[in-house]
């Protein structure tokens, strides 16, 4: 019976963001520790889930510690590091005193500290160190650590050398997070038990690619697995290779396109088979950075285009890719075309909260959005009408919702408020989230598929979601720190030259 210690911390860091995401972040989305992770996670589509399935399957000693996860948003503050680090070193003392064969590491691959750049790369090196120190250099180097990785991750040579295995997501929207989680376990098993002593390789070829361009069903991103997946059939030596578009909003010297390979076989031979990916990514720049058109340009053919669901979808307000949800672009356009039956979501506390002060009905003057300052519009005075107050939780409709890799099965968007400006509906939220889920709108009493248009703030995450339901869809850019060009953010920290920018 393999004895493991699990653990996780997730993020995907905006570092063009102003804001900080400090401790209360983590502990609104997912803040768990021992047991209390154990009984959230069992059975739920996230990738802690899917561990925990393999865990019962194979009959694993569990030795459980801190599992955190917050909503992405602007760089983590140090504290959180520090918090989840004392909690975990703790565990692991007793875990290693007790007897353990592996360690399993839910995380992220895109999570930036105020201290450090590489933020897994970090929480590897101090795990690594633990074990060397308690071990020895010997068996402190070849102890088996798994990690699972987002697709969306940036990832560094230091994370390379601090783990034994990396599996990773390989769907966008990220439908697949729990099948990524019960990969992992199940190689950690197979490496336990065959006491195999893998190498992780890694190439990173000098490009970026935005949110919009890293949708799996789509290439370059469906090229890349499939050649991946090629890879591992040919050589079985390769336990998994990793495709890994990156984030592209961080501003870190990691950034970017990469593809990583676990071997138990020659590691100059696995990083030469990964040489063709990187190649392809770097010819493939353009395809990876695709541009929006002007809001003004896409709204004359979408009214003129009738028939509803329509969804506007806005990039450069991206929930999921760490924007504040704030945005007005979508709200301004709708009024200005004097669009009918539709919905827009904003994530406005002090508005949300204004309005749980009234009652069902009421009208009032409200202030809306554009509160983090004016990157995404600015603020739009309107006399609106209550329609309806709720707590703002609900449970996913699809249980494989991107949303899922985050949070499970339950959501909560904090106390909100469905208002009404003409034939505009406007969802008010306490806590941004990311429109990955039809429940999301059912839930306040909006039927999606009787809308004749709606804002949608991602660039491919709500794809799950909503194509099914919608008879067109329009990209627009507007205002945002989530532009589809990269070309407007001010990269500091990225190695250069990198394409696109150079």
């Amino acid at each position: 019976m393999p004895h493991v210690f699990v653990a996780g911390l997730v993020h995907e860091t905006h570092t063009f963001l102003s804001e900080r995401t400090g401790l209360d972040a983590f502990e609104h989305t997912l803040w768990l520790r021992g047991e209390a992770m154990l009984a959230r996670c069992d059975g739920d589509a996230s990738p802690m889930g899917g561990a925990l399935e393999v865990a019962t399957a194979r009959g694993w000693q569990v030795y459980p510690s801190r599992y955190g996860a917050a909503m992405p948003s602007g760089t983590v503050t140090d504290d959180v590091l520090e918090t989840w680090w004392d909690d975990v070193q703790q565990d692991l003392f007793a875990a290693l005193t007790a007897g353990i064969d592996g360690i399993l590491l839910i995380l992220h691959g895109a999570m930036t500290f105020q201290g450090f750049a590489d933020g897994e790369g970090e929480i590897l090196r101090r795990i690594r160190r633990v074990l060397t120190d308690r071990l020895g250099d010997q068996e402190g180097v070849r102890f088996p650590i798994a990690a699972d990785l987002d697709l969306h991750a940036n990832f560094s040579f230091d994370m390379a050398e601090h783990a034994t295995l990396f599996t990773s997501y390989r769907e966008n929207p990220h439908t697949d997070a729990r099948e990524a989680g019960i990969r992992a376990a199940q190689l950690l098993d197979r490496v336990i038990s065959e006491r195999l002593t893998p190498q992780v390789v890694a190439v990173k070829p000098p490009v970026l690619y935005s949110p919009k361009g890293t949708a799996s069903a789509a290439d370059p991103v469906l090229a890349f697995e499939s050649m991946a997946r090629r890879l591992e059939l040919d050589h079985p030596e390769l336990l998994e290779v990793c495709v890994l578009p990156g984030f592209s909003y961080a501003d870190i010297p990691c950034a970017g396109v990469s593809f990583c390979a676990t071997t138990v076989g020659d590691a100059q031979q696995a990083r030469a088979w990964l040489e063709p990916l990187a190649d392809e990514a770097l010819a493939r720049t353009t395809e990876g950075n695709p541009l929006d058109p002007p809001i003004d340009e896409v709204m004359p053919k979408a009214v003129r285009f009738g028939r509803g669901p329509i969804g506007i979808v806005e990039p450069s307000d991206n929930i999921g890719g760490g924007t504040p949800g704030d945005g007005t672009g979508i709200l301004a356009a709708f009024l200005r075309y004097e669009v009918d039956n539709a919905v827009v979501v904003i994530n406005d506390p002090a508005v949300a909260a204004a309005c749980h002060e009234v009652s069902e009905g009421d009208r009032l003057q409200l202030s809306i959005g554009a509160k983090l300052g004016r990157f995404h519009g600015d603020p739009m005075a309107l006399e609106v009408k209550l329609e309806n107050l709720t707590d703002g939780r609900f449970t996913l409709e699809n249980e494989k919702s991107h949303l899922a890799s985050l949070v499970g099965r339950h959501v909560d968007m904090g106390p909100s408020a469905v208002v009404r400006h003409q034939g505009v509906r406007i969802l008010l939220t306490t806590y941004k989230t990311p429109p990955m889920d039809l429940g999301q709108l059912r839930s306040q009493g909006i039927v999606p598929e009787d809308l004749h248009m709606v804002g949608i703030k991602a660039a491919v995450a709500h794809r799950a979601a909503y194509d099914p339901i919608l008879a067109k869809t329009y990209y627009i850019d507007t205002p945002g720190l989530g532009s589809s060009d990269l070309r407007r953010f001010s990269f500091q920290n990225i190695p250069r030259p990198m394409a696109p920018l150079d």
